[in-house]
């Protein structure tokens, strides 16, 4: 049903490989937040639409599950255009606030991707906040503990003023 899972040249343990048959996802490197970002990360220009707010990036999840090589393409490009080596409109962005309104799952690798994110802007002087977040991704960053890190607000306003207030 889920096709037969695959080894990596890499090993078992290596999470930045796709091991799925049928899963046309592109090898990463390990080091993917900080690698070229020319490299090609996928379509990760589908999975969310982008804003700018003062000096924080909107970012407005269009999918409904955020896992695996998603999660890792969209925490990339976030990471690239924060850190201003994609697009010059969003120099000076120092935080980022993810309106995950359309998410109804997040995997583990999804919350690991978004610590490591999270960890990289704090380098930056930057936070996190996510807005709108279903029933589901509100209870898995409870239960986690998560919610400390990264505000959950009703608005993007209020998580706008969040990561600026606590920057």
């Amino acid at each position: 049903m889920f096709g037969k899972s695959k080894q990596s040249d890499d090993g078992p343990g290596d999470p930045y490989k796709a091991r799925a048959e049928g899963f046309h996802a592109k090898k990463l490197p390990k080091n993917w937040l900080t690698s070229d970002p020319e490299h090609d990360l996928g379509d990760s220009k589908d999975l969310a639409t982008y804003d700018r707010l003062g000096q924080t990036l909107v970012a407005t999840m269009t999918v409904d599950a955020l896992a695996g090589h998603d999660a890792i393409c969209l925490a990339a490009e976030v990471y690239h255009l924060v850190a201003g080596t994609i697009d010059n409109k969003y120099a000076g962005v120092r935080h980022v606030v993810f309106d995950v309104q359309n998410v109804q799952y997040m995997d583990s690798t999804c919350v690991g991707v978004f610590v490591e994110l999270l960890t990289k802007l704090q380098g930056l002087g930057g936070r996190i906040a996510l807005v709108n977040a279903d029933q589901n991704v509100e209870y898995l960053f409870k239960l986690t503990r998560l919610d400390r890190l990264f505000p959950i607000c009703r608005d993007v306003m209020k998580a706008i003023e969040a990561v600026e207030r606590a920057g």
